[in-house]
């Protein structure tokens, strides 16, 4: 199959395995590393490669996720959520159940929400080594959580005057809070090798 007879996938920041590809830290990097997502119109332009999950489901039979699919969880999920590679498997499994269940669009609303939460935290409290920090939470935890994190966090480095440029002591703030909502949920903030 040519590249101009490809599939492309309408939701990027959704892999088609489940990973949440829009809270990937290489999908917010601000270098030429930028990663698209899950097989956007025109990434093999990009540099883009197919993966094997995305080779079948998309390419090959025009779905957008494995959650499409009669045989999904697929011999090619043996072991998949085991471990991570540079993002999270740890809920695309789940992530792909919620799929089947509720839709595509109901699960990417909830991730357009877990992105935002994302970016609010990159611009307001990023010191230069929180970008995976975030990613991992924001992928991991109940959006619940996440906001009221992000809203603590806000309300303390307003209350306690913690300017805007000082990114150490903020991130420090969001940390400490985000790492409360983990340890009480019994949530590892750390990927899985």
């Amino acid at each position: 199959m040519s590249a101009a007879e490809a599939h492309y996938k309408s939701y990027p920041t959704i892999g088609a395995c489940g990973i949440d590809c829009g809270l990937c830290p290489r999908h917010h990097t601000k270098t030429g590393s930028r990663c698209p997502g899950c097989a956007p119109p025109g990434f093999l332009d990009m540099g883009g490669q197919w993966y094997k999950m995305t080779r079948c489901a998309v390419r090959d039979r025009g779905y957008e996720t494995c959650a499409e699919c009669s045989e999904f969880p697929c011999y090619r999920f043996e072991g998949w959520d085991a471990g991570d590679s540079f993002v999270s498997h740890l809920n695309s499994i789940a992530n792909l159940r919620a799929i089947k269940e509720r839709g595509i669009e109901g699960f990417a609303e909830q991730q357009r929400k877990r992105i935002a939460l994302l970016e609010t935290m990159l611009g307001e409290f990023d010191e230069g080594r929180s970008k995976s920090y975030c990613c991992l939470a924001t992928a991991l935890l109940p959006i619940d959580d996440l906001e009221t994190a992000l809203s603590a966090a806000q309300r303390e480095v307003a209350e306690t005057g913690i300017p805007p440029d000082d990114k150490k002591s903020r991130a420090k703030v969001l940390h400490g809070l985000i790492d409360s909502a983990a340890d009480r949920l019994g949530i590892t903030l750390k990927l899985r090798k």
